[in-house]
């Protein structure tokens, strides 16, 4: 089953002093050589991720994860859910896979939350779950940012993207 491509259009943060702020931690780190070498692309990612974490607590999620890792020793898959949030009433545990482009092109970036993609991230929410003896309702959703760096950057949020 592919992706539902349903989506709406996320307003900006408000307030965009939080992530210049941490931009210029990072810059002050770099000088110091204190921080740990990121590659351009890296970068662009960590910020979509940021727009999208001010973006959907404005939107009213409470996030309790950002960057959930699971190593290879651990019995479930070893990889990363993006953020992990419960939004609405009553509360659903929401799995979110942030994608980030530069610019829009031809290839939307929706494509990227292929089929092998979406297995993986089932099985990671899987292990969250189970870890914490959740068994409440829980969806999946997909966050699209083109031009992170823009002005004006566009955020579109998937909701309920795939079923897991």
């Amino acid at each position: 089953m592919g992706l539902r491509l349903s989506s709406e259009v996320l307003p900006l943060p408000r307030a965009r002093v939080w992530p210049r702020l941490l931009r210029r931690v990072e810059w002050a780190a770099e000088l110091l050589h204190r921080a740990p070498r990121r590659l351009a692309i890296h970068r662009l990612g960590q910020r979509g991720e940021d727009l999208a974490y001010w973006s959907l607590r404005a939107r009213g999620y409470t996030i309790v994860a950002r960057n959930f890792r699971r190593s290879a020793g651990q019995a479930a898959p070893e990889g990363e859910i993006d953020l992990i949030a419960f939004e609405g009433t009553p509360p659903t545990l929401v799995f979110i896979e942030v994608k980030t482009r530069a610019r829009e092109g031809e290839i939307a970036a929706e494509a990227a939350v292929d089929a092998d993609k979406r297995h993986h991230l089932v099985r990671l929410a899987h292990a969250y779950r189970r870890r914490r003896g959740y068994t409440g309702p829980h969806r999946f959703d997909v966050v699209v940012i083109y031009g992170p760096e823009d002005e004006r950057p566009r955020l579109l949020l998937h909701r309920s993207a795939f079923r897991g």
